[in-house]
């Protein structure tokens, strides 16, 4: 059942998507009905909605141009089932920010295997790794991926390395004349904004630390898949993939080193971990695996999230 309903891209699993994400989303508001007495927080929450329901279909969009999955909505389903997973992630409106920032910045680093363009791709990407940082202080690490794609695609032309500290100048200048207009002090502002904790014992309860277990499993498994597959990958293709596992591990470093921990900070092995799940599921050749394992980690993640209620 869930394999015909998302092996092909049609609008029925977009809508089927798009309603567990935001039926999942109104459940996790009820546990505090405090939001509902100020207007402005109702706005709030209306518009971070928005911007994760426009974050998937992004994810789905660089999955497709990108030549990532043929024509199926196995990695927008995963993503889906990993938000629902991790629903402390609705409760952090910088975090969410964040996560589509970066999303827009992994689009056109993705995107620079084509060689069109590379410098708007490079200056694109690099400004809004710097945005976000003003979110979450860790994404900077992303800026090893823009480097690593000028050196893997554009590094004939030294240009090409000195456009991100353009864009650094960029949000710099824009970011000081903001703090301007509004008096923020920016040495408080970044004041212990790169420190480095290892503290792991943040679970308000049992549930969650079950869901980062599971997640981890996952992880293993489908890294896993991806690293002892990428000799059957066509050429043009292994190096745009070794970019996905980089954006993975990644990922799982500023969840490791962020100090304030909690699962939400997750997010950004979601992306990377739905693309390979997304190509290892497409390549079960076995229909009942497949729908196995597309049961198993909805089932998971629905059980799981209603624990956590």
């Amino acid at each position: 059942m869930l394999t015909n309903l998302f092996s092909k891209s049609r609008p029925i699993g977009y809508v089927v998507i798009g309603l567990m994400l935001l039926i999942t989303y109104l459940i996790h508001l009820v546990n505090d009905l405090k939001w509902l007495q100020s207007p402005a927080v109702i706005i709030e929450k209306s518009f971070l909605f928005v911007v994760v329901a426009f974050s998937v279909l992004l994810i789905q969009f660089i999955t497709v141009k990108n030549y990532l999955a043929v024509n199926n909505l196995y990695s927008l389903f995963l993503y889906a089932c990993f938000l629902i997973l991790f629903p402390t992630f609705y409760d952090d409106a910088q975090l969410i920010i964040a996560n589509l920032l970066v999303l827009l910045a992994l689009r056109r680093v993705i995107s620079l295997q084509t060689l069109n363009e590379p410098k708007i791709k490079i200056f694109d990407a690099s400004l809004w790794i710097f945005v976000a940082t003003l979110f979450e202080s860790w994404t900077i690490l992303y800026f090893v991926m823009i480097y690593l794609a000028i050196i893997w695609y554009v590094n004939q032309d030294y240009r090409n390395w000195i456009i991100p500290l353009i864009a650094l100048l960029t949000v710099t200048i824009l970011f000081y004349t903001y703090s301007l207009f509004y008096n923020i002090n920016l040495v408080e502002f970044w004041t212990d904004k790169y420190d480095i904790g290892f503290n792991f014992s943040y679970f308000d309860n049992i549930y969650q630390n079950i869901a980062l277990s599971f997640l981890a499993t996952i992880a293993v498994l489908f890294t896993v898949y991806q690293l002892t597959n990428l000799k059957s990958i066509a050429t043009n293709q292994v190096t745009l993939y070794k970019n996905i596992v980089l954006c993975f591990v990644i990922g799982a470093a500023i969840y490791i080193i962020t100090p304030e921990k909690s699962n939400g900070l997750l997010v950004f092995t979601f992306f990377p971990l739905s693309i390979i799940g997304g190509n290892f599921i497409a390549n079960t050749p076995n229909k009942w695996v497949k729908e196995a394992v597309l049961a198993t980690i909805l089932g998971v993640s629905l059980l799981l999230f209603l624990l956590k209620l």
